[in-house]
């Protein structure tokens, strides 16, 4: 249903809802989505961080919480399991990056050994 309206409002106001290619940077290609992911999960103050600050401060407000209050420790557990989602599923593309960089190098080495058996 959103999708229709956005559809039906960017086709009113005359936009065209695609997104260019030139603003998707490196386009499909896992690795080099992967090296993008990895360098801000990882760099000083990126992705990582920022994740275990925000767990860090919904634990922080769970424990400041009257055991009774089970909505509001609830709110916050499940924030905690939203937020190691997120985590994961960042992960899961700086993995699937490296597992296609070693498959590559991989099939590499095969072509240099089977021209090697060739030229014997």
């Amino acid at each position: 249903m959103l999708k229709r309206f956005a559809a039906w409002l960017a086709e009113y106001a005359g936009v065209s809802p695609t997104v260019a290619t030139e603003r998707l940077k490196g386009g499909n290609d896992a690795v080099d989505r992967g090296q993008r992911w990895e360098q801000f999960y990882r760099e000083e103050g990126g992705l990582r961080d920022m994740l275990d600050r925000l767990r860090l401060e919904a634990f922080e407000a769970a424990a400041e919480l009257d055991p009774n209050d089970t909505d509001k420790i609830y709110y916050w557990a499940t924030a905690d399991r939203n937020l190691r989602r997120l985590q994961q599923k960042v992960e899961a593309v700086v993995i699937t990056g490296k597992t296609e960089t070693a498959a590559r190098e991989q099939l590499a080495r095969e072509a240099k050994l089977r021209i090697v058996r060739a030229e014997f």
